[in-house]
Order: C-alpha cells, then sequence, then structure tokens
C-alpha cells in the first residue's frame, strides 16, 4: 500500500527543472527528495533560504520541497500540492526523506536536522557508490 501511494505521488507531482516542467516520477532514481511540513509560512521561507544555500544539496542529488499552510517552496518547479500533503504522517512540523528508489528513508518531526539527513543518505549504497564514482 505504501508503494502504491509512492508510486501514485511521483506519478501525480508535476515538477522539474526551472526551465520545464515534469513528473515526479521523472525525478525517481535521479533524485533523493526531500519535504519538510511546517506550520507557518514564516519558518517555511526560513527553511526554505537554508536549503537553497545549503550546498549538499546539489552534490546529493536533491529536490526539495517546503510545504506551508499557504504554499509550496521547491527548488524546482511544482504543479500539485497534494501528492506532497499525502506523505505528511505528524501534527505539525515534519521533515521526509525519500529515496531516489522512491520509498521513505527517514521522517523527523522535531526540527530540521540536515547534517542527520546527509548523514543518512551518504551510508546509502547508491550513495556509497556515486562518491566512489565522482572521485
Amino acid at each position: 500500500m505504501r508503494n502504491a501511494l509512492f508510486l501514485a505521488l511521483f506519478a501525480a507531482l508535476g515538477v522539474g527543472t526551472p526551465a520545464t516542467a515534469a513528473t515526479l516520477d521523472h525525478l525517481r532514481w535521479d533524485f533523493r527528495v526531500i519535504v519538510v511540513f511546517t506550520p507557518t509560512d514564516t519558518r517555511g521561507q526560513e527553511i526554505r533560504d537554508n536549503l537553497a544555500a545549503e550546498e549538499g544539496m546539489r552534490i546529493r542529488d536533491i529536490a526539495w520541497f517546503v510545504v506551508t499552510p499557504e504554499r509550496t517552496h521547491s527548488n524546482l518547479d511544482i504543479r500539485e500540492r497534494q501528492p506532497l500533503l499525502d506523505l505528511h504522517e505528524a501534527m505539525g512540523f515534519e521533515a521526509v526523506l525519500i529515496g531516489k528508489d522512491g520509498s521513505v528513508k527517514a521522517r523527523q518531526s522535531e526540527s530540521l536536522d540536515v547534517s542527520a539527513l546527509f548523514e543518512r543518505i551518504d551510508q546509502m549504497p547508491m550513495r556509497r557508490n556515486e562518491m566512489r564514482e565522482r572521485q
């Protein structure tokens, strides 16, 4: 059931590079996804600015989304919010890490710990292969 939800999420959510839109399914196997849910737009803008400035996002092939009650911020173009909203399981703040395979790899419910997410990503076999290949 959970895998079907993620396949639906990848198929339904329109995202892509800023110049062209694609579906989240097109990101699968090419990008890891971090989705952050925050109850206020002010906090969402702060998180968006922090994620946008984080160099580790690019080198780890991360597409990120910050979902607030008012809007969704991202480093990519997006078309639909509902598939993102369907990932939200906790009340209030939550961060979700989705691997390149489309499955949930981690959840944070207290605050966003980007370092912990990077550590989790860097332990993944696919990421280890990427690091070896890029040397």
